[in-house]
């Protein structure tokens, strides 16, 4: 009995990682909506249980039948079916909680604002303008997004930053040295979402130097956490950099 149900479980886990794979690299090349690609997921996880049952059934078989050989290929398909679906099931659960925002900045009174990103947004993608109900949100849920103060020059300070945004392999949308305003664009790791990010330095009071970000979706109205994730590392990154480079250089004597 278990010769014949092995094929049928190789071919439903073969099926499971298909759609896994074009409901990913769908989105990624454009190819469908994003809202096609979460729905071709979401049933694959559904399929990678009803695997999983399936599995553990044919086990039992096996153990009639004392296939050893079955028994490990069942168990590798149990293995497999239960980790992709967990992992999916950990990650909703884990972001379920989140606020659904798209739209994340360290200056609610007054973001940073898209110059250029506007002019390559299409029709119906997220409009570039702050939603003010945004900020209540985020003080609420993200209130450690704050801006980086420093003491260092405002042209020292924008070349760090310059250099951050070309070490992340973000492309660069506008580049205004002059006003210290840089807009870029990054993609997200799994479905590759563009994301718009603006970065603003201007010269404040006590000869201080204020670095502003914001970061927001094109698509979607949540984001999952990504942008507050993505301003936490680049102003810590930003952070680090900037303390290094006021640290003294001590040579070696010999």
């Amino acid at each position: 009995m278990s010769r014949y149900i092995s094929p049928v479980l190789y071919i439903l886990l073969m099926l499971v990682g298909c759609m896994a794979f074009i409901s990913i690299a769908g989105v990624r090349v454009g190819l469908f909506e994003p809202s096609t690609g979460f729905s071709m997921l979401r049933e694959s996880v559904f399929a990678s249980l009803v695997l999983s049952v399936l599995a553990i059934s044919s086990l039992g078989v096996c153990r009639k039948e004392k296939n050893i050989a079955g028994q490990r290929f069942f168990i590798l398909v149990l293995t497999v079916s239960l980790v992709y679906s967990s992992m999916w099931i950990v990650f909703y659960v884990q972001k379920s909680g989140l606020p659904k925002i798209n739209d994340i900045t360290t200056d609610i009174d007054s973001p940073p604002s898209y110059m250029n990103v506007s002019f390559i947004r299409k029709s119906k993608e997220n409009d570039v303008g702050y939603n003010k109900a945004f900020a209540s949100i985020q003080q609420n849920h993200y209130p450690d997004i704050q801006p980086l103060f420093t003491r260092q020059d405002k042209a020292r300070v924008y070349l760090v930053i310059s250099h951050i945004v070309e070490q992340r392999g973000w492309e660069v949308v506008a580049n205004y040295s002059q006003v210290g305003v840089i807009e870029a664009t990054a993609r997200t790791p799994v479905f590759g979402f563009r994301d718009d990010v603006v970065i603003r330095v201007m010269q404040v009071e006590d000869n201080q130097v204020r670095v502003d970000m914001r970061s927001s979706s094109r698509t979607g109205g949540g984001d999952f956490g990504v942008n507050a994730d993505r301003i936490r590392a680049f102003m810590k990154d930003l952070s680090e950099s900037l303390n290094e480079s006021f640290l003294p250089k001590v040579s070696s004597v010999r």
